[in-house]
């Protein structure tokens, strides 16, 4: 054969081999410890340096970080406040619980009114209180400068209006208002029905021909549930003074009935009404009647100022707010240890229009001068007010506490006016 012929077959001697491409190359982490070829010493140590630096940083953090919270929580250092609960101590402090106190209307069955009764709890939980009635015909400055009465305030307006004007009378709101027909009276006293009464006189009644006839006797001292209203209604010989004498003697009869035995709540009708509870607390304490702030104008009745404002400020040491009262708040202080003064304060204190939503003693006892305190500068003008009225001085303080519009402290200049 010629060499022509012969086939070639490539060499594959070591001489035709890439010497790179047949070596195995280490794993990734060999390589990253080596580091690229021709690495400089800065570049080295930067590479090294970097990962450690940052390692012992997070290390360093967690270490501060629980340190911390173990010196925080084992730490018995700082002070604390614990709350004051003693009434005579200072720094005593709570917010006011307004007067429970209640409207009664009662209607005959022409819903007309027969008379009007205010209720006022003085102890919540002792019991006790006050009932203040007020006459159907007491004259009142409220009908376009005509002359009215309570009962053509009612027989126009209803209730509402009845509400509106004790609440601007009185100086104070309500809690409840209840209207009692001649059967929810029977229904209310039918437990301890019949009352004993003790009439001054015969009661006359008109009947259809128009001829009276004796309604209730002198003689007979009781008076059945189902005849309270009919009692309340009657004319009096002895006039608006007579029909309000009996309207007191009613309403004394039937709260010392439900006072009788241990229990109030069994001489009251079983029945989910915040009346009937008004009246049980009422009889687990002394009761007052009061219908003498009343005096004869003409041939009806109207109010004895001050006669009245003594009687309300006894039943509501603190009183709600009419709807459209925006009277300042006031923080009342006692910074003398003198308590006898507290009653007298709170008189005088809201007598200058101001509405009582705290009240306690101040952080000591030993204030010389009456002091008026404001926070807000929109307040001044009601401080200085409220300052002259009680004759005190006024402190504008932004550390005072938020818990009314402004505090009185009163001083032992005070207790020395006070006699």
């Amino acid at each position: 054969m010629n060499g022509e012929d012969q086939t070639r077959t490539p060499s594959t001697g070591p001489t035709d081999v890439d010497a790179g491409s047949s070596a195995e190359k280490p794993p990734a982490w060999i390589r990253w410890f080596r580091g690229p070829a021709g690495e400089s010493p800065v570049e080295t140590a930067w590479r090294w340096g970097f990962p450690i630096l940052l390692l012992v940083a997070v290390v360093w953090s967690g270490t501060l970080m629980v340190d911390g919270l173990r010196t925080i929580l084992n730490s018995e250092e700082g002070q604390t406040h614990e709350a004051v609960t003693d009434p005579s101590a200072p720094g005593f402090e709570a917010f006011v619980e307004q007067t429970w106190s209640m409207l009664v209307v009662t209607e005959d069955e022409d819903a007309s009114l027969v008379g009007v009764a205010v209720l006022a709890v003085s102890d919540r939980s002792g019991g006790g209180g006050s009932v203040l009635l007020v006459p159907e015909d007491l004259y009142v400055d409220a009908c376009g400068g005509a002359a009215c009465s309570l009962a053509d305030i009612h027989a126009t307006g209803g209730i509402d209006d009845v509400r509106a004007l004790l609440g601007s009378l009185l100086g104070t709101d309500f809690t409840g208002v209840a209207s009692l027909t001649p059967t929810s009276w029977t229904n209310l006293v039918k437990p301890v029905s019949p009352l004993p009464i003790g009439l001054r006189h015969d009661l006359f009644q008109t009947i259809e021909d128009g001829t009276s006839v004796v309604r209730f006797s002198a003689s007979d001292n009781s008076l059945p549930a189902a005849d309270v209203v009919t009692l309340l209604a009657l004319p009096d010989r002895g006039g608006s003074i007579g029909i309000l004498r009996r309207h007191s003697m009613f309403w004394e009869a039937w709260l010392s009935a439900v006072a009788a035995g241990p229990e109030p709540s069994r001489n009251l009708p079983a029945v989910d009404m915040e009346l009937v509870r008004m009246v049980e607390t009422l009889s687990r304490g002394e009761i007052r009647v009061e219908d003498s702030p009343w005096v004869m104008s003409g041939d009806s009745l109207a109010a004895d100022p001050a006669a009245l404002e003594q009687i309300t400020d006894a039943m509501f040491p603190f009183p709600i707010p009419t709807a459209g009262g925006s009277a300042p708040t006031v923080r009342l202080l006692n910074g003398t240890g003198d308590f006898g003064i507290d009653s007298y304060a709170r008189q005088v204190v809201r007598a200058a229009g101001v509405d009582i939503a705290v009240v306690g003693n101040f952080r000591n006892f030993n204030v010389i001068q009456t002091r008026v305190v404001y926070r807000d500068p929109e307040m001044r003008e009601a401080a200085t007010a409220l300052a002259v009225a009680i004759h005190a001085g006024v402190i504008f303080d932004e550390g005072a506490s938020p818990a009314a519009d402004l505090t009185v402290v009163i001083g032992a200049d005070f207790t020395a006016r006070a006699g």
